[in-house]
């Protein structure tokens, strides 16, 4: 499988030579059960699996981690290296810092590539502020890489022999942000004492009513046991009526050079649950590590701050993003076609222009999220697989599963679309809606809004791998800021002209989708998406009179009740069509009535729909809408 997942791996960027790399699992592969103090600048994720030299060097600056000591070194007992596959045999040695480069070597070990996690024991323990891990491990295309996670790339370096004199070259230095799966583990030895919150993060599902607890982690590293250890967690939200602080006191002791976990296991845990209002919100929670030992530097890891988001309303859809080369896109989509989500709706890119799909739309899209690699499979935004590989089906599904159980603080969103027949152009106009989730406004708090962008793109139905898919042919906005708010109660409106250049409204109708979505801008979490198609296209002329309101009563309508609607104006309907909030058409009514009355019977289920009501204005066919509510 390793083999037929390599054919067609497109390296985006090329070091002349020197390395380069083929997408890696995904995988989490930290070690677990260390009992030692793990130091590593990785994220424990399987990410990339580099080749083409034979050296790779981790550079650990320990005085920076603690810039408010006088001094702060690292005693080192072992390294811990991941490897994607076993085989060979690798040396670890350890160098002083000389000015940016290994200076005197200080220890070294050999040993044989037996399983994917090294452990490897230095015969002597070495103690610095500033150490090179050098590792010899020659690598090649088919079958012998060192693994990477995601992240900087600043700390890890490879022995470049381009240059006319060879030099340890950093990945950062020529593009790759990615850090080594390298760690060492150990203690600090510091001019003070010193505890660390390591973790902290709330178990529990973060929606309205739930109940969550804090979890959390502390190491000490002092040569002394500390018994009076507290975590102090602040919970704060926009509503100035849900705020409120818990203490947490540690009963036992920690020794020193230890760990210590508060989970869901600890029997204390039950007693520091608590429950969520009611009301959808963001929020966010603050914990702080105190103690009777005179920590020397407090602020340096003793404070962990959490964004959470405690919402309620259902995404429309959920996006999958697959980035792909047109040679090896079967691999991707024929697991994903095993393993449907009828919520999950599936994006496809090709950002390689030379491609048989490949197009400047979907290299925009890879740029933006900082890819380099392909493939990659992008599910929500933010949960990712990076590469094939035999694990790619339960990675998948897991990480589908995590999708849909997010929810959003969008209610509602409209797409309306109006041909310009003069101009032969559409006027799209986009509509979201928050009905009642209190956001932070401030510039002082983590304002979520403030941090989104919009991204609107046209999809075309294109068959590949023997299926109808949905194919990026161009942006009508992307990675656009907001500008606005959309706090409970409000609804933001985006407005754009989208040139058909000749292309039919029949072939839109037929072959194209909407799709927009609301993203973190950092190329994170996407918080709602949806999709329209061009079906209730509406021709226009631009200088026509001002489109008339509709008139809805009772609204909500409920069972037993009848909802009457007319427009303002006056003028007779010339029909109506009702969307649900999926874009999914679920009623058309064509009689020409000055009124037209509707009954809850006619609705599959109580929500939000969109009502679009026709009329005639001089001749030509007009639309205006609305929302409306049916409770059933």
């Amino acid at each position: 499988m390793k083999a037929v997942a390599l054919i067609g791996l497109a390296l985006l960027i090329s070091l002349c030579g020197a390395i380069a790399f083929v997408p890696g699992s995904g995988a989490q592969v930290t070690p677990n059960g260390v009992r030692e103090y793990d130091f590593a600048y990785h994220t424990g994720m399987d990410d990339y699996h580099f080749y083409g030299s034979n050296v790779w060097a981790v550079r650990f600056n320990f005085r920076e981690v603690y810039p408010g000591m006088a001094s702060s070194e690292f005693l080192v007992t072992k390294a811990l290296l991941w490897f994607p596959q076993t085989g060979d045999s690798v040396r670890a040695e350890l160098f002083r810092d000389a000015h940016g480069a290994p200076g005197s070597s200080m220890a070294w070990a050999k040993v044989p590539v037996n399983s994917n996690q090294l452990e490897i024991n230095f015969p002597t323990s070495v103690q610095e502020d500033t150490l090179w891990l050098v590792v010899s491990y020659n690598t090649n295309f088919s079958n012998r890489y060192v693994s990477a996670s995601e992240g900087g790339g600043s700390h890890s370096y490879y022995w470049n022999t381009n240059a006319q004199t060879p030099y340890f070259q950093s990945f950062s230095g020529v593009g790759y942000s990615a850090e080594l799966l390298f760690g060492l583990a150990g203690d600090f030895v510091l001019s003070g004492l010193d505890l660390e919150l390591v973790s902290f993060d709330m178990a529990g599902s973060i929606k309205p009513r739930e109940t969550v607890g804090p979890t959390f982690s502390i190491y000490n590293h002092s040569d002394q046991p500390v018994s009076d250890a507290v975590v102090g967690m602040n919970v704060y939200s926009p509503n100035p009526d849900f705020a409120f602080y818990d203490e947490i006191s540690i009963p036992e002791s920690i020794a020193p050079h230890s760990l210590y976990v508060f989970d869901a296991q600890n029997p204390a845990f039950s007693s520091h649950q608590f429950e969520l209002p009611a009301t959808p919100m963001q929020l966010k929670f603050r914990a702080a590590l105190s103690s009777g030992l005179q920590d020397s530097d407090p602020q340096a890891n003793n404070v962990i701050l959490l964004h959470r988001f405690s919402f309620e309303n259902d995404y429309p859809i959920y996006l999958g993003e697959n980035f792909l080369r047109y040679d090896n896109a079967a691999q991707i989509t024929t697991l994903q076609d095993l393993n449907p989500y009828a919520d999950i709706q599936i994006l496809n890119y090709f950002p390689i222009l030379s491609d048989t799909l490949g197009n400047v739309p979907a290299q925009i899209r890879f740029n933006w999220y900082g890819f380099n690699s392909l493939p990659r499979t992008a599910i929500n935004g933010d949960l990712r697989i990076n590469g094939f590989s035999t694990s790619y089906t339960d990675q998948y599904n897991q990480i589908c599963q995590q999708a849909r159980d997010e929810r959003t603080f969008v209610s509602q969103s409209e797409c309306r679309l109006n041909y310009i027949v003069q101009n032969d152009l559409l006027s799209a106009t986009f509509n979201f809606t928050n009905a009642s989730t209190l956001l932070y406004t401030s510039a002082t708090e983590y304002n979520l809004v403030g941090h989104s962008v919009l991204c609107v793109g046209m999809f075309k139905k294109t068959v590949f791998n023997d299926s109808e898919r949905w194919v990026i042919a161009r942006w009508i906005t992307h990675g656009t800021a907001l500008g606005g708010s959309l706090n409970a109660g409000e609804t933001y409106t985006a407005a754009f002209n989208i040139p058909l250049n000749s292309l039919p409204l029949s072939e839109l109708s037929e072959n194209y989708r909407i799709y927009y979505w609301l993203q973190l801008e950092d190329g994170g979490k996407i918080l709602y998406s949806a999709w329209s198609d061009f079906t209730g296209v509406v021709s226009v002329q631009d200088d026509l009179a001002a489109v008339p309101g509709i008139l809805v009563s009772s609204n909500p309508l409920r069972p037993g009740g009848s909802m009457a609607v007319r427009l303002s104006g006056g003028q007779n309907l010339a029909g109506l069509q009702i969307y649900n909030i999926r874009g999914q058409k679920i009623i058309a009514l064509q009689e020409p009535a000055p009124e037209i009355r509707l009954t809850a019977d006619l609705f599959p289920s109580s929500g939000v729909y969109i009502l679009r009501a026709a009329y005639l204005e001089k001749g030509r066919k007009r639309e205006a809408a609305t929302k409306i509510n049916i409770i059933k």
